[in-house]
């Protein structure tokens, strides 16, 4: 009876929260407060797929709920990114009966993956999409390895993985996993390279012997066709595969058949669509509609933003702070590019949820990539200006093509009145939106 009266007072608290138009995890922290096993008073739907990884969990949920949606499923998602357990809680209380009973066919959340060890023991997962572990937060996370004992902690063999085959570190999963497991991939393609160029992988040794891995191709960092040559440990066969990315038209084609159109081509977004396609196509639902309703999302821009300025391409790509294969990739999305362009770094703070400056991730960056690229001018903006700057030139650029500014209103009317060439702006979320209304607002002006 009192896991029930806690329900009812958790949803009271939703009702107020979305009355008051706040939308939080306020509701789940009350209630864990005066219950702290209220996950295990929810009866769950047949179907419950969960998410985790360093990057990419909020995107590919996202996606999934989508696709579930447009194939009349009823979802509860937590699309707001509150992924810890009060915003779990919070999660199921929106779309419970007042006797817990969760109303819809399907959950769909992505879990922090520190504290996925909490929830899955009560809102057990049929399907568990891990997207990568990588150097992430490392105030709050340490290495890698730690984060993979987490992850492990929470898995059990009840639970089906969908894992990324290019990616040598998630096999790890697979070597004590007892449970099935379904693989993605993508071929090699026109900017697959033979030749290492990235210093900073998360794993190049094998996960059996710890004998370096040897590579066919690599996509990106230490993700492609890999192998051990001491061992019997090699990228597994992969049951969803993208057998053509073409850039110049924004389509992949997965398995040879089936076309998706993206609205841009950065690595991370294909392979979080390849996930989202091989979790779904695997519980059953028609994958013509999956290509669909994937091909129909609107572009996301606080994470991707392209538009014009007095003839200018500007490109704003949204970077995640403290993690450096996110800037890498981005890096690399840019040395696609030939033409003369001006480089924006950026952002107004580290993180949100601690006060440490830690600025170790930004040695990780492989910027030296940088240094073959024509670049007129790198505007460096914000709290960290100087130690971008400083990074920037250990990389080998040239200081004299380096430039500072303390706010994005300075940056911008630099950009636009002193600098040559298309635009490409790397900044964390914090300053992604004041940058396109600066440029904007100016254009319009």
């Amino acid at each position: 009876m009192y896991h029930i009266l806690c329900i009812i007072l958790g949803k009271v608290i939703v009702l107020i929260g979305k009355i008051c138009k706040r939308g939080s995890s306020l509701p789940g922290l009350i209630v864990l407060k005066l219950d702290k096993h209220i996950l295990e008073s929810f009866q769950l739907p047949k179907l419950v797929i969960a998410v985790t990884g360093s990057s990419g969990k909020g995107s590919i949920s996202t996606l999934i709920a989508k696709i579930l949606t447009n194939q009349n499923y009823t979802v509860a998602h937590n699309k707001v990114g509150s992924n810890l357990t009060p915003g779990i809680v919070t999660l199921l209380l929106e779309h419970s009966s007042l006797l817990g009973k969760i109303k819809t066919d399907a959950i769909v959340y992505e879990i922090d993956e520190r504290y996925a060890k909490y929830v899955f023991d009560a809102i057990t997962p049929n399907y568990v999409v891990i997207s990568n572990i990588s150097r992430d937060q490392p105030p709050r996370q340490g290495h890698f390895d730690l984060v993979f004992e987490e992850i492990q902690k929470a898995i059990t063999p009840s639970m089906h993985l969908i894992l990324n085959a290019d990616d040598p570190y998630l096999q790890k999963f697979a070597l004590n996993h007892h449970g099935p497991i379904t693989y993605y991939s993508i071929e090699k393609n026109q900017y697959s390279y033979t030749k290492n160029k990235f210093m900073n992988l998360n794993l190049n040794y094998c996960p059996k012997c710890n004998q370096k891995l040897e590579y066919n191709y690599y996509n990106f960092e230490n993700i492609g066709d890999y192998h051990c040559s001491s061992c019997q440990f090699q990228k597994p066969k992969a049951d969803t595969i993208i057998t053509k990315i073409d850039y110049t038209h924004y389509k992949i084609v997965i398995d040879g058949t089936y076309t998706i159109e993206l609205p841009h081509l950065i690595l991370y977004d294909v392979y979080n669509t390849l996930a989202a396609f091989t979790i779904t196509s695997l519980i059953g639902l028609q994958k013509e509609k999956i290509c669909d309703t994937l091909s129909h999302i609107h572009k996301n821009k606080k994470l991707f933003h392209v538009f014009t300025y007095h003839d200018r391409i500007v490109t704003v790509l949204n970077n995640k702070n403290e993690n450096s294969s996110t800037f890498n990739q981005s890096l690399l999305y840019v040395s696609r590019y030939k033409e003369e362009k001006t480089i924006v770094i950026g952002w107004k703070e580290i993180s949100r949820r601690y006060q440490f400056d830690d600025l170790s991730w930004l040695y990780d960056i492989d910027f030296e990539l940088l240094n073959k690229l024509n670049v007129h001018k790198f505007v460096c903006v914000g709290i960290h200006r100087y130690d971008i700057a400083t990074r920037l030139k250990y990389a080998g650029i040239d200081e004299k093509t380096i430039t500072v500014f303390d706010t994005i209103e300075e940056s911008t009317n630099y950009i636009q009145q002193k600098t040559k060439g298309n635009i490409y702006a790397i900044l964390n979320f914090d300053y992604v939106e004041p940058f396109q209304q600066a440029m904007k607002e100016s254009d319009a002006s």
